[in-house]
C-alpha cells in the first residue's frame, strides 16, 4: 500500500512540476517572477521587484503606496495569507517583455501563491490595492475553491473595487447608495468571460461592485461575505 502511495505522490508531484513549467513557458510574467534579473528587474524590497532603471524617488513612492495598500487590505481581511511577488515596470517596453498587453495590472494566482504585474499606469495605490485584494481573496479561497469557482469572478472583482475604495466605480455614502451603475443580470462568473468584456466595458467594474453591495445588504454586510469566504461556503 505504501509503495502505491509513494508512486502516486511522485506522479502527482511530477505532473504539478511539468504543469508549472508549461505555465512558465506560456506566461512571461511567471518566468519573470522566477528570474527577475532575466527581465531587467531588481529587488526593491522583500517580494518586490522593479525595473532596474526606476529612479530612487519612484521606488520610494511605490513602496509607500504598497504599505498603504497593505494596511487598507488588513483593515478588511486581517493578517495577510498570500505569498506573492510584485513585478513593477516603469516603461511600456518592460511591461511588454513581461507579457503586458495594455492592462494597468494583472494578478496571476493559484490559492495562496500570487504574482502581480504592474504596468506603468498601474503604479497607483488604488490599482495596487485592487490587485493585492485579489491575492488575499484567492489565498482564502484556496486552490480547490479557486479552481471550482466557489467565488464567481464578478464577485471577486466587485469585492476588490470595494476594498480599494475605487472612486472611478463607487460613489459616496454607504451600502447600495454607492452604486454608480445598475448591474446586469448576467454578470460574468468566469475569468474567461470577464476579461474580454471588461476590456471593452470598463463600467463592468462598477456593476460588479454594485452587485456585491446589494448582496452584502441582503446577507448581513461585507463582514458576512468575509466570514463565508473563510468558512469555505460557496457564493453567491
Amino acid at each position: 500500500m505504501m509503495r502505491i502511495l509513494r508512486k502516486f505522490l511522485i506522479a502527482t508531484s511530477l505532473g504539478a512540476g511539468l504543469g508549472l513549467v508549461a505555465l512558465a513557458g506560456f506566461f512571461p510574467v511567471l518566468r519573470g517572477a522566477i528570474c527577475p534579473g532575466c527581465y531587467g528587474l531588481e529587488r526593491a524590497a522583500p517580494g518586490v521587484y522593479v525595473e532596474a532603471s526606476m529612479p530612487p524617488a519612484a521606488r520610494a513612492a511605490l513602496l509607500a503606496q504598497l504599505g498603504a495598500s497593505r494596511a487598507q487590505i488588513a483593515a478588511f481581511y486581517g493578517p495577510p495569507k498570500a505569498h506573492l511577488r510584485i513585478l513593477a515596470c516603469e516603461t511600456r517596453r518592460c511591461d511588454r517583455r513581461l507579457g503586458g498587453r495594455g492592462a494597468a495590472a494583472v494578478t496571476y494566482s493559484l490559492g495562496p501563491v500570487s504574482v502581480v504585474r504592474l504596468a506603468p499606469r498601474g503604479l497607483s495605490q488604488t490599482i495596487l490595492t485592487h490587485e493585492l485584494a485579489h491575492t488575499e481573496t484567492h489565498a482564502r479561497l484556496g486552490v480547490t475553491g479557486q479552481i471550482r469557482g466557489r467565488l464567481p469572478t464578478w464577485m471577486d472583482e466587485g469585492l476588490s473595487v470595494l476594498i480599494s475604495d475605487d472612486p472611478r466605480y463607487l460613489g459616496p455614502g454607504t451600502g447600495p447608495a454607492r452604486c454608480l451603475r445598475t448591474p446586469r443580470a448576467d454578470l460574468p462568473s468566469s475569468a474567461f468571460d470577464w476579461a474580454p468584456l471588461a476590456a471593452r466595458e470598463t463600467w463592468l467594474y462598477a456593476e460588479a461592485a454594485c452587485a456585491v453591495l446589494h448582496w452584502a445588504d441582503a446577507h448581513g454586510g461585507l463582514a458576512a461575505l468575509r466570514t463565508r469566504l473563510e468558512s469555505g461556503a460557496r457564493f453567491p
